[in-house]
């Protein structure tokens, strides 16, 4: 009997813990279709990509107003890279520009001028 007491342990324990696995990545999975329903993704994934080529197209003496409120915006002009963060989902975009960037932010504007 102590023989099958063990099989039977190891057999529960090993539900167990494929049980718990299987929760944590369903959990995972719901997190992320989420994310993409309520468009958080898409939106920090639009709107970093669209200052990236803003700034990459623009000449001297540009400048542009962005209205956000629930957006948080960095600017790295050293690495050329543009950082949307919109809830938990960040996107990261690449500019080259050859042109000075002046940079201002606070919590529901960012105005971006070429210089």
């Amino acid at each position: 009997m102590g023989e099958r007491g063990k099989r039977g342990e190891e057999a529960i324990m090993f539900n167990i813990i494929y049980l718990v696995i299987a929760s944590i990545i369903l959990v995972l999975i719901f997190s992320f279709i989420s994310g993409v329903a309520s468009g958080r993704l898409v939106k920090s994934q639009i709107l970093a990509k669209e200052i990236a080529l803003f700034i990459d197209e623009s000449e001297p003496g540009t400048s542009i107003m962005i209205n956000h409120e629930k957006a948080e915006i960095k600017l790295d002009e050293e690495k050329g890279e543009v950082a949307v963060k919109i809830d938990k989902s960040e996107e990261t975009f690449y500019f080259f520009t050859k042109y000075s960037i002046d940079f201002e932010t606070n919590s529901t504007f960012t105005k971006i001028t070429i210089s």
